[in-house]
């Protein structure tokens, strides 16, 4: 999940030239480079499970024109420059019982290219086409002969350059084996495939405050966290499901788990690596979820760019430039945390998707890994990541999807089916995507702010969904997540419309909003509208608007961060569409098998403050019908001095201080224990103060219960008007907010800013 950079370059060397069949007249000027780490491949023939060879072609000798594609230091990639009739890839292998093996190239081509794999010196070859892209392509068979032999992969069509990843040998007589095994593993993804959409994090110790602060220690980081607001925020979205980061931009962990530390320690780490957080905040999430009817997932990151771990997997430098050496510290560890993973979190832990699947891992022992990944739970998900390349291994159930929106591709279910890829590079995995809706994937480097203008839209976001539910596809919205658990509003008004459009379902009415019916002169009707009063229908004031022509219209601007478009649901309307602020939202449904009044068609959330415009425009059915708007307002600002604050101690109020704070004023306290309170009606509160390196932290209680802590000291200069702390999704109704201070030198509070 990280933007990566390439860089292809030769490995020059010389060696003895091995030729393709068939052409030993050939000449050439390019050198040799000779097979990397075992030599030969020894081919274990007694294995039973995990018994797939596996030839890297980084691995194999190649001449010196045709490159490695690289520039990380440790991942593997692939082969490419593939150019010429000469070029060729070739590794020698040795098998103690001479067989016939099936084997599968994974291979990047142009549609039609054919390539020949052959066993040196002998008669057995296969020549197979390869369609366009990234597959994994049958090769066909080949006879290997006991003892030592040499495979050459080369090419017969030259249209244009070809890379390749591996080829795979099975033997034929455990194919059928293989199979068997292969499907006894699969399991059920009937729940994913009609859980429609869910929410994605990259969250964790990594994260840091919507300020200019430097993130919390790990532990404070996990027990300040609200796991309830965030419960609720999710909830509002419709999401079916969460997929929670243990791991990303660090390798620091927000549950209390054994083996990390005791791995870093018994490798001569540190005696208390500190990796692991005292409180089971995963735990928490998860069982909150669940307790929710929201299904809960996990990614999982190898953690190879933090130095408290990663140095500890002893990971062997040669991997990178040519897939060799022992990674068995490497898969031994991961067995270990992810087995304690699991069986720690039970049934409560629905997946994993593992990053880097097929770039650090492959090749590795998948179905042993995958026996670990369901520890606890035997009808966990698994997904291993990909990237661009084919499936990693048949031992998981889902597409990792990573960058895609759930779009119809080679081998996606039509619509109406289970959602499982049919054909293709993906062939058997159930289709998934996972995409970002900000400029990352998650918060992890101090003051930044979470874009509010991403590029991505409501229409967007409601027409990927739409088509990857009627195939049945699910689709992950990964948003950006202060350490707070705050997320950005824009992202909020985004899934709020994709969950009517998928659910059907209104958002709920926040308090202080204000009804304007039908009649209301702010409101515009463009075309033909008739006005009906007098109904006795149960409609708001007794009267509704309608039309039956097919594109009029009627447009309201407003001040506030929401609105509903109120109106009868009946078995005579049908689809209607909605803008704002000239920005096509999608369409919606008026229809009911029975008349139903007063209903929330629907209802636009968490917009920016401001002034908005809304079109609603009749598109289908026999009428379009509206009965009344409701306006969502804006957050109240309450200056320091507003006399809903209670001060508790000795606390001063500095004014015309010129520093830049809210009303040019503050009220502050320099004895731990002083408190301020504020009573508020609503649905979410910010605190907000300024940061400067004398300022301390404070206890924050909300409605008699601490949720966390705030720290305003930090190493910059004097900074106004920070957020320093922040929730959404209370329950509407009156709140009590109590900030205590507990340490440095200021105690300061500038503003607080109320949520209706």
């Amino acid at each position: 999940m990280r933007r990566r950079t390439f860089i292809s370059a030769a490995l020059a060397t010389t060696g003895a030239v091995l030729l393709p069949a068939a052409r030993a007249s050939s000449a050439f000027a390019a050198s040799v480079i000779p097979q990397s780490g075992a030599d030969p491949v020894v081919v274990n023939q007694a294995a039973t499970t995990d018994n797939i060879t596996v030839l890297m072609a980084t691995a194999a000798q190649y001449l010196s024109d045709m490159q490695v594609v690289g520039g990380d230091s440790r991942k593997n990639f692939y082969v490419d420059n593939f150019l010429t009739s000469s070029d060729y890839l070739a590794w020698t292998v040795s098998v103690a019982a001479g067989a016939t093996y099936q084997v599968t190239a994974l291979v990047n081509t142009s549609a039609g290219e054919q390539l020949t794999v052959a066993v040196q010196g002998t008669s057995s070859s296969s020549t197979f086409t390869a369609p366009a892209g990234w597959n994994r392509v049958s090769a066909g068979t080949l006879a290997l002969p006991s003892g030592t032999s040499t495979i050459v992969l080369s090419r017969d069509t030259l249209a244009h350059d070809i890379y390749v990843k591996s080829i795979e040998l099975l033997r034929v007589s455990d194919v059928s084996a293989y199979n068997s095994r292969v499907s006894a593993a699969r399991a059920d993804t009937t729940w994913l495939s009609e859980a429609g959409y869910g929410l994605m994090f990259q969250y964790g110790s990594w994260g840091f405050p919507n300020n200019v602060g430097p993130a919390k220690p790990l532990n404070q980081q996990a027990a300040d966290f609200n796991v309830s607001a965030f419960v609720d925020m999710v909830t509002a979205t419709g999401a079916a499901y969460v997929i929670w980061s243990i791991s990303w931009w660090g390798y620091h962990l927000d549950a209390p788990l054994s083996s990390p530390d005791s791995i870093v320690t018994a490798e001569g780490g540190p005696a208390s690596p500190g990796l692991t957080a005292t409180r089971d905040l995963i735990g928490a999430i998860a069982s909150a979820c669940q307790a929710a009817g929201i299904r809960f997932m996990m990614y999982y990151h190898t953690g190879d760019e933090d130095s408290a771990w990663w140095p500890y997997q002893d990971w062997p430098a040669t991997f990178a430039t040519n897939g060799t050496g022992d990674r068995s510290t490497f898969f031994n560890n991961w067995i270990e945390v992810v087995s304690e993973i699991g069986t720690r979190y039970g049934t409560n832990l629905d997946g994993f998707f593992f990053d880097d699947g097929m770039v650090l891992y492959y090749p590795a022992a998948y179905e042993q890994l995958h026996a670990a990944a369901r520890s606890g739970n035997p009808e966990r998900l698994v997904s291993w990541n990909n990237w661009v390349l084919p499936r990693v291994t048949d031992f998981q159930d889902v597409w990792f999807g990573e960058g895609s929106a759930g779009q119809s591709q080679t081998g996606s279910a039509a619509a109406g089916g289970n959602g499982v890829f049919t054909s293709g590079p993906y062939q058997g995995l159930l289709q998934h995507g996972m995409f970002t809706m900000d400029g990352d994937w998650g918060v992890h480097t101090q003051d930044t702010k979470i874009a509010t203008n991403s590029g991505m839209t409501s229409s967007a976001a409601i027409g990927w969904a739409t088509s990857a539910v009627s195939r049945r596809v699910p689709i992950s919205f990964d948003l950006m997540m202060y350490e707070d658990g705050t997320v950005a509003a824009s992202d909020l008004a985004i899934l709020n419309d994709v969950r009517q459009a998928v659910r059907g379902s209104a958002p709920s009415v926040p308090t202080g909003t204000t009804t304007v019916n039908d009649t209301g002169s702010g409101i515009t009707y463009n075309g033909s509208w008739t006005y009906a009063s007098g109904r006795n229908a149960g409609d708001y004031d007794n009267d509704v608007h309608w039309t039956a022509t097919n594109g009029n219209s009627f447009s309201y601007t407003f001040t506030g961060t929401g609105i509903d478009v109120i109106g009868p649901k009946s078995n005579v309307s049908a689809l209607f569409s909605v803008t704002i602020d000239g920005a096509a939202i999608g369409q919606f449904s008026q229809y009911a098998a029975t008349y139903t009044p007063q209903t929330v068609l629907y209802g636009a959330r968490n917009l920016a403050p401001g002034s908005h415009t809304v079109t609603v425009s009749k598109v289908s059915g026999s009428y379009l019908q509206l009965d009344a708007l409701r306006i969502v307002p804006n957050p109240t600002m309450l200056n320091d001095t507003d006399a809903s604050i209670t001060y508790a101690g000795t606390w001063t109020h500095g004014a015309n201080r010129n520093a830049g704070d809210y009303d040019n004023d503050v009220h502050w306290t320099a004895t731990n224990g002083d408190s301020a309170t504020i009573t508020f009606t609503g649905t979410g509160i910010d605190y907000i103060g300024p940061m400067e390196t004398g300022d301390g932290t404070a206890n924050v209680i909300l409605d008699g219960v601490q949720v966390g802590t705030t720290q305003a000291s930090y190493s910059g200069p004097y900074t106004p008007q920070q957020f320093l702390y922040q929730v959404r999704g209370l329950a509407a109704g009156s709140h009590t907010l109590k900030l205590a201070k507990t340490g440095g030198s200021y105690l300061q509070i500038d503003a607080f800013q109320i949520w209706p």
